[in-house]
């Protein structure tokens, strides 16, 4: 696999924390004994030793959450291959991607109006092999916080893709912005401040249909999302089944969440209510029809005392409805990464099955049966 040196050095396993947390007493008891030998030495010690308490606390939050394993996604270093936009259009084989390689994309936002934003895409390695194959599509969806790039470094997709691509499960990954910064929870619902699903559904699907090579069947487009991005995924998979035939809900909740409640994320308006209620699948989901077909992969972990039972009650929902396939996958953890990298994985590898099994089955798969791939 790509990386090396100190670069792919994990610094949130139990003994880089360990040894942080050594270096760190080690520096107050240093600023201790050295504080009879004048200010200077003694703020300068105090400093390193203050300085080594935030990365400690920092340090075990970020293992909490997983949310950068490595040195180089602290530094911003891409711990993921790379290539050139202009590889995406080549008519013959190019150089060789033995693990596939992330290009940025630009997506114009024409229909929806919020601007032109990069897509992160992965491309796995037959897309560069094979100049004449077409692929199927998923679209991953980030939670809130979240960027696009929390894909590829907490949640390591392109180790992902070439995973599958190595099981002869070659997928395009399209990771796309969907929102103004950082902590804007955009519900990826149209709202007066920008339009999510129109930028998604009108802009970036015929973008991606239009400068790869993709599959363009309804059947082979997948909608993935963890957290508010489980939301998302599950929201405007069930709005539009007519464009998405698969989708994968990680620890998504079964309703619209925001901090300024639903006129914060639609404003006022007169219709708030109806508009609320269409975008509520906790509300409509017992009443879709069976057609399209529409395959779910629902995934939480059990200490998610957050998501777990609204993940539940959509499983045992939809797994009622004619047309539906669900598969509820439970394991152990709770609201972070350590639960959405192998839920990532497990989910794509069943949506990407050929010939997939076509009967509705529910079910909790429990714990001690969790996949021992390593992440």
């Amino acid at each position: 696999m790509w990386g090396s040196g100190l670069g792919s050095l994990v610094i949130i396993g139990k003994w880089f924390l360990l040894g942080l947390g050594a270096l760190t007493v080690a520096a107050w008891a240093g600023c201790v004994r050295l504080g009879r030998r004048g200010r200077l030495v003694t703020a300068a010690t105090a400093s390193l030793a203050f300085l080594l308490t935030l990365a400690t606390v920092a340090d075990v939050v970020n293992a909490h959450y997983g949310y950068l394993p490595r040195l180089d996604d602290v530094v911003g270093v891409k711990s993921w291959p790379t290539a050139s936009s202009r590889d995406t259009v080549a008519a013959a084989p190019v150089r060789t991607h033995p693990q596939g390689s992330v290009v940025s994309l630009p997506v114009p936002g024409r229909r929806s109006g919020f601007g032109t934003q990069q897509a992160l895409v992965y491309l796995p390695p037959q897309y560069f092999s094979e100049p004449t194959a077409r692929f199927p599509v998923v679209y991953l969806l980030h939670g809130s916080p979240g960027v696009p790039v929390d894909w590829y470094r907490a949640d390591r997709a392109a180790q992902t893709g070439a995973w599958l691509a190595y099981r002869r499960r070659p997928a395009i990954f399209v990771a796309p912005r969907l929102s103004h910064g950082w902590l804007d929870d955009s519900e990826c619902v149209d709202r007066p401040s920008e339009h999510i699903e129109t930028y998604l559904i009108d802009d970036v699907i015929p973008t991606i249909d239009a400068r790869l090579r993709v599959r363009d069947d309804r059947a082979d487009r997948i909608f993935a999302g963890m957290s508010a991005g489980g939301f998302c995924a599950l929201n405007l998979g069930l709005r539009h089944r007519d464009l998405v035939g698969t989708i994968v809900d990680m620890s998504g909740m079964d309703k619209p969440t925001h901090d300024g409640g639903m006129v914060g994320l639609f404003g006022h308006r007169r219709d708030l209510a109806e508009v609320v209620a269409a975008n509520t699948p906790a509300l409509y989901a017992d009443h879709l029809p069976p057609s399209p077909p529409t395959r779910i992969w629902f995934d939480s972990g059990l200490s998610d005392h957050e998501a777990l039972g609204d993940t539940r009650a959509m499983a045992a929902t939809l797994g009622r409805r004619p047309g539906f396939t669900v598969m509820l996958r439970l394991r152990p953890g709770a609201h972070d990464f350590g639960v959405w990298r192998p839920a990532l994985r497990e989910g794509l590898a069943w949506a990407l099955e050929p010939g997939a099994d076509v009967q509705v089955r529910l079910g909790a798969v429990h714990p001690q049966h969790r996949s021992t791939a390593k992440t």
